[in-house]
């Protein structure tokens, strides 16, 4: 009896290797990373300085090709950026002259799909967001975090399958961060999107990640791949974070990352 072939990952990442080069010198990025990210997961990659990180967001989104190895979305090679791929990075490159209407509906308008549908999704994430008052405003009248959720709205704007989100807390108080952590995960799970994140912070990885993969640097290697229990991947980032087995997970992951970085593992 044959059997039936399984769906193909939302992402997967094949015998991936990426080297830089220029005039004087080459650099090994990542080598040989195997990964596999499933619809409506959440997977958070974390690592020394160097590992590599920012390299296969870049490479998952198109915006550089591979050396060796393939990148695959729904099974098909990634040849170069895709509307299937939404990228947040840790500054909101937010257009100070533009409204903030103006700013969630500049997607729409590069990818040349703005319509009155297409804007009332956006003005709905933006209420969403609880910012919807503030639709009118400039960005230099906004906060770091009310600004951070307005880079949301427009990259959600585009409806994305998947969102790559490099560091966007890093920049902000402790108390907005953990309040923009839960209010990020409602809405994707909400709109069921898939999401990878780049974070030196392993609590925030836990808190908010159904995986995490640890990577080595020099150059950046899978180390160690950690399901997170479902007891704390089910709630939300700041309840997590009070769950009895949080301590103890974390300090699972500060053994693997120590040996990551001391070249042990």
């Amino acid at each position: 009896m044959s059997q039936v072939p399984s769906s193909p990952a939302k992402i997967q990442l094949h015998h991936v290797t990426h080297l830089y080069v220029s005039s004087t010198n080459a650099f090994m990025a990542v080598q040989g990373i195997d990964l596999r990210v499933e619809e409506g997961e959440f997977v958070c990659l974390v690592g020394p300085s160097g590992c590599g990180k920012t390299t296969l967001l870049s490479l998952i989104s198109g915006l550089e090709q591979p050396t060796a190895g393939k990148v695959l979305i729904d099974g098909e090679e990634v040849r170069g950026a895709s509307r299937k791929v939404g990228y947040m990075l840790q500054q909101d490159y937010l257009f100070n002259w533009r409204t903030i209407e103006e700013n969630i509906f500049l997607g729409l308008d590069i990818q040349g799909i703005r319509n009155r549908e297409t804007e009332e999704y956006a003005l709905h994430l933006l209420n969403e967001m609880e910012l919807s008052q503030f639709r009118h405003a400039y960005p230099s009248q906004l906060s770091g975090g009310m600004r951070q959720r307005v880079a949301l709205v427009r990259t959600l704007a585009c409806q994305p399958e998947i969102l790559l989100l490099d560091e966007p807390f890093s920049a902000l108080d402790h108390q907005t961060k953990l309040k923009l952590e839960d209010l990020i995960i409602l809405t994707l799970r909400r709109h069921k999107k898939t999401a990878v994140l780049v974070t030196h912070d392993l609590s925030e990885a836990i808190a908010m990640g159904d995986k995490v993969y640890i990577l080595s640097r020099n150059p950046g290697r899978i180390s160690s791949e950690l399901e997170v229990p479902k007891t704390i991947s089910a709630l939300l980032p700041f309840q997590a974070r009070n769950h009895e087995s949080f301590s103890e997970l974390f300090h699972k992951v500060w053994k693997e990352m120590e040996a990551a970085i001391d070249g042990t593992k």
